[in-house]
């Protein structure tokens, strides 16, 4: 049937499948292997993914390290969200202490071993659909003086090149001199060095990075006087520069207090969580309606986390709130204030991180 099929007309039915059928057609012959691989099959395929909201692509992805053990689940973001996931295999052996996710997009994970390592941190860049996977090594040996690397992982807007920036604090001169910038691109496979950077006096809070609109977000800390206490910088991967997004009014005033600031998504639209807020294991989630206008910022909810302390991971589509409660995972519904327990346990000691995840055909190169 295949054979007298219009080619154009394939591509159109294959690029509405999901990726695991895809995965085994690549097998039926080698005219639909070299269409399933090709380049502007795999666009095609993402694009397709993207626009359909129907499409069962989207996904979370959740990280769990505990026990000296390294787990990453898939789950579905349905109705039925917690009672089925797959463990996803890794293509790689892990370091001494574990990786962490310091971005999702297209597909395509961005892990870091930057927790314990004793040498110059490695990144890897895995497609956990096709199971393609790369490690990028640092360019140069590993700093004399104690530092603290920071790290951003995106996508060019237009070309779709991912790219992962780098900025390294000597902790000797923290507050004396800028960090050194670099950044790696997939079209030139290397690192390069950047003349832009951010002001010298911010300390990022590193575990946290949001991607949208082509830029990386993380949220700042500020040991100097002449400026708030806490921002958001940005950094555009088509530019290759840096900028400030301020927070909410009511928290850049605030002097500095124990609270967790961290940055996610939520939709299509840049979320700030205020987590441990006033000490009673409050948290409030606000909204930027329109980005980059500082006024647009909105607060959508507070509320007491019946959990553990510090552990708001991010949103679900409907936008449901992942927590952990007690020693499992929960999901918690503003609209009616209820908690729904996955099953799924986490311990107290657990390391945890949430990520949007779409399966696609995207190689890494």
């Amino acid at each position: 049937m295949a054979d007298h099929m219009p080619n154009d007309l394939l591509t159109e039915i294959l690029a509405r499948l999901p990726v695991v059928s895809l995965l085994r057609f690549k097998s039926v012959c080698k005219p639909w292997y070299s269409l399933i691989t090709s380049p502007s099959f795999v666009t095609k395929h993402l694009n397709q993914s993207i626009t359909n909201t129907e499409s069962n692509g989207d996904k979370l992805l959740l990280r769990l390290y505990d026990d000296k053990k390294e787990r990453y689940l898939l789950l579905n973001d349905d109705d039925e969200f917690g009672d089925e996931y797959s463990e996803l295999e890794l293509p790689f052996e892990l370091p001494f202490g574990c990786y962490r996710v310091v971005g999702s997009y297209n597909g395509l994970l961005c892990l870091s071993d930057d927790y314990y390592s004793s040498g110059q941190p490695q990144i890897i860049i895995w497609n956990p659909s096709t199971r393609n996977s790369v490690i990028i090594l640092p360019t140069a040996p590993k700093p004399q003086c104690p530092y603290v690397s920071v790290y951003g992982f995106g996508a060019h807007p237009t070309t779709q090149e991912y790219k992962v920036i780098r900025l390294e604090y000597k902790l000797q001169s923290l507050f004396k001199l800028p960090p050194k910038v670099e950044i790696y691109t997939q079209g030139t496979r290397s690192w390069r060095g950047i003349s832009s950077a951010p002001p010298h006096c911010f300390l990022t809070s590193r575990w946290s990075q949001a991607f949208l609109n082509g830029v990386v977000h993380w949220v700042y800390e500020s040991f100097c006087e002449c400026v708030p206490p806490n921002l958001i910088m940005s950094f555009d991967m088509a530019s290759e520069s840096f900028s400030v997004l301020m927070l909410p009014t009511t928290l850049a005033e605030e002097p500095w207090t124990p609270i967790l600031y961290s940055v996610k998504l939520f939709g299509e639209s840049l979320a700030l969580f205020c987590d441990g807020q006033s000490y009673d294991n409050t948290c409030c989630i606000w909204v930027m309606k329109e980005y980059g206008v500082a006024e647009s910022w909105t607060k959508l909810f507070t509320f007491k986390i019946l959990g553990m302390p510090h552990k708001i991971f991010g949103f679900r589509k409907n936008g449901e709130v992942l927590q952990a409660s007690k020693t499992s995972l929960a999901s918690y519904a503003p609209a009616t204030e209820t908690l729904r327990d996955t099953g799924i346990m986490i311990s107290l000691s657990a390391l945890v991180s949430f990520d949007s995840f779409r399966e696609t055909l995207v190689l890494v190169e």
